[in-house]
């Protein structure tokens, strides 16, 4: 009876037990993720057909350890299989890591088949009254534009890379003081691994309201020089209205980069949307820039391969399930054109199927047209 006793009392104490850390778990940690298959047909007028495979898995983690401290990671688990892991360039684009620190590992390369594991968000963040501090690899998202992002000098990122919507991170420090309850104090700094001054970035930014538009104002010693941005966003009677440029200052060396996009809602259920860029830091001189379009690090002062470039899209929904848009971009760089059309389906509440394509035309002797058809299947947990 006494060891019945003890028994009891153990069994009550692990369930009590267990029972409290499921309640810790529930209360301080938060995680969720994709995983997606991508298979990528990449082909000229039907001939030199090549096939891309990938599996890719994401984990993101939040660990609430009191109010004011949080660690944040974000894992991207990345297999590619098929004919273009053979090319090394597209394989080298892949693997590097351009971080303070390498946070990326190749678990599995061969020949055919390539597997990378890698952080590109791992860092804590301390709030306390109306600062916030945040250490570590990070996104500071400071584009209000739907497409280009001159205001975007710590993380620029391509909108053509359709299949990584978190965008890049940087290894950063930032300082954020809310003045009032509109107005915030921006402040971040970045570095390469020897704290090199040419090889950092120091930038304030000061975003508040006027009227109906949210705006931002940006200085900053951008590597060797000075960069002074503008953003914007608000409402042009029915129109959304988004705007940033930058202009960059290097001894006598000036670039200006801006865009601006207007967005329209129709009663219909059709979304419309128009932007344009004016790219100050593009090399004219370069005929065959057009062909790193698809790099997925740009810089903020060279955004796209063209001098002058135009994006247009419209979209809206079929019933409940489907959606649909059709966007195309024009560079007037070797007349550079891109079509992109897309449809998603939703499967169920965590399932979608989507289909996009990307067709590339430009005027450049010997260079052909390419298309990317791409199939995806992404369940979220």
């Amino acid at each position: 009876m006494k060891r019945l006793f003890w028994f009891l009392i153990l069994i009550t104490s692990l369930n009590a037990f267990a029972q409290d850390q499921q309640d810790w778990w529930h209360k301080h940690i938060e995680w969720g993720g994709y995983v997606k298959y991508l298979n990528t047909l990449n082909f000229h007028d039907g001939k030199d057909l090549l096939t891309d495979n990938l599996w890719h898995n994401r984990i993101n983690f939040h660990l609430y350890v009191n109010e004011q401290i949080t660690l944040n990671a974000g894992l991207r688990n990345r297999v590619y299989f098929g004919d273009l892991i053979k090319n090394p360039f597209y394989r080298q684009s892949l693997v590097k890591d351009e971080g303070f620190v390498n946070l990326s590992n190749n678990i599995i390369e061969e020949p055919n088949i390539l597997m990378i594991s890698n952080l590109d968000r791992v860092n804590l963040d301390y709030t306390y009254q109306n600062f916030e501090l945040t250490l570590g690899r990070q996104r500071i998202n400071w584009g209000k534009n739907l497409v280009w992002n001159p205001n975007d000098i710590f993380n620029s990122a391509n909108f053509l890379d359709m299949d990584y919507e978190e965008k890049p991170g940087t290894d950063a420090l930032r300082l954020r003081y809310n003045v009032g309850e509109m107005s915030q104090l921006d402040v971040a700094y970045t570095s390469n691994k020897t704290f090199e001054s040419d090889q950092s970035i120091v930038a304030f930014a000061f975003h508040s309201v006027y009227k109906s538009y949210d705006y931002q104002l940006i200085v900053a010693k951008y590597y060797t020089g000075t960069m002074l941005g503008l953003g914007w966003e608000g409402n042009l009677k029915n129109f959304g209205f988004k705007g940033e440029s930058s202009y960059f200052i290097e001894d006598a060396n000036k670039v200006f980069v801006g865009s601006i996009s207007l967005d329209y809602a129709f009663k219909n259920g059709i979304n419309w949307m128009v932007s344009g860029l004016y790219n100050g830091g593009f090399d004219t001189n370069d005929p065959l820039a057009v062909l790193n379009i698809l790099d997925s690090r740009l810089s903020a002062k060279n955004l796209f391969p063209s001098r002058w470039a135009f994006y247009n899209q419209f979209g809206g929904n079929f019933g409940a399930a489907w959606r649909w848009s059709f966007g195309t971009v024009y560079g007037t760089q070797n007349k550079l054109t891109v079509l992109i059309p897309q449809i998603q389906y939703s499967i169920a509440d965590n399932w979608e199927m989507e289909i996009f394509g990307q067709s590339y035309f430009a005027d450049i002797p010997n260079i052909r047209q390419r298309n990317i058809l791409t199939f995806r299947l992404r369940y979220s947990f």
